[in-house]
């Protein structure tokens, strides 16, 4: 009978148990995520399989993307932040596959612009957050668009948030707001809720930067070339992804499960001049004509759960 050598035996095992370790984490989370690599000037979002194979699903012409948000319904419509400036851009995929070739600035604001989120409220109405941080330096400010112009939203107090942020947030499906630290370590989760700020989770080994909610669990990238899934009811954190080569991954996004192509309710889009008709996800009515900070054209702002 033919015996396995006590070394051949060893790596044997050894082989097992990091497959053990690595096939179930790289086999969490949606099928794809797609996330955004800071340092890459031109800018790329990247879409990463559950293998962690991974393909540039858009590129920019120039500057960096530092956070990106799909509209919630119509994924042919792409808006992203370079943190560094002070715009929302704005790209269109055509019904040919084919991206807006330049920078559509769709809103402008008076000093950087560091996140931005894109939420479908529960009552179908769509609202776009975005925040100004300094770090270290001042409190923080979170904004909602509404009848074109900027509405204080929520003031992060760096008393509440161990004296930093860099400016990520992200909403979970009942409208609860949470806080990531950014690049530092340690680093945390904040949640928002009822006016109280509770410190939910702390990596002491890795930046926690940008957030993307699904299903009770908050997807974040960690600056590095990893992305994370933390379970909120166990708190149990996870690598879902891991994309050697990439070095200052700091955002992730998952496309909703109600995105589709052609006719919408309500598409709340932008058009784009000598693209209009061309661009996926236009309404029964035609294309929305509404710039972004006028997609909801209220007469107050909706007031936060938590003020």
């Amino acid at each position: 009978m033919n015996r396995i050598s006590a070394p051949i035996r060893t790596l044997l095992l050894l082989i097992l148990l990091i497959s053990s370790i690595i096939i179930p984490a790289m086999g969490q989370g949606p099928a794809t995520i797609y996330f955004a690599d800071a340092r890459e000037s031109p800018g790329k979002v990247y879409s990463s399989a559950a293998s962690g194979s991974e393909s540039v699903y858009f590129a920019r012409p120039s500057g960096n993307i530092y956070t990106f948000s799909f509209h919630p319904f119509v994924p042919e419509k792409l808006y992203y932040v370079n943190a560094n400036d002070n715009k929302i851009f704005l790209a269109t995929k055509t019904a040919a596959g084919v991206w807006s070739s330049t920078d559509q600035a769709v809103y402008t604001h008076s000093t950087y612009i560091r996140d931005l989120e894109y939420y479908p409220t529960s009552t179908g109405e769509l609202q776009v957050y975005f925040s100004e941080s300094s770090g270290a330096r001042a409190d923080g400010q979170i904004y909602l668009l509404s009848g074109g112009a900027a509405v204080p939203y929520y003031t992060v107090r760096l008393s509440d948030v161990d004296g930093y942020w860099a400016g990520y947030f992200i909403h979970d499906s009942e409208g609860n707001l949470y806080l990531s630290s950014g690049n530092r370590v340690p680093a945390s989760i904040y949640r928002v809720s009822g006016g109280t700020v509770s410190k939910i989770y702390t990596s002491g080994t890795a930046p926690i930067a940008g957030m993307a909610y699904r299903d009770g669990s908050i997807y974040y990238a960690n600056w590095g070339s990893e992305i994370h899934r933390l379970d909120l009811s166990t708190l149990t954190d996870a690598v879902v992804r891991s994309q050697p080569g990439h070095t200052w991954i700091s955002d992730v996004a998952i496309r909703s499960p109600g995105a589709v192509t052609g006719a919408l309710a309500d598409a709340s889009g932008i058009t784009v001049p000598g693209m209009g008709k061309q661009v996926i996800g236009k309404t029964a009515q035609g294309f929305s004509k509404n710039p972004i900070d006028q997609l909801n054209p209220q007469p107050e702002p909706p007031g936060p759960k938590y003020y």
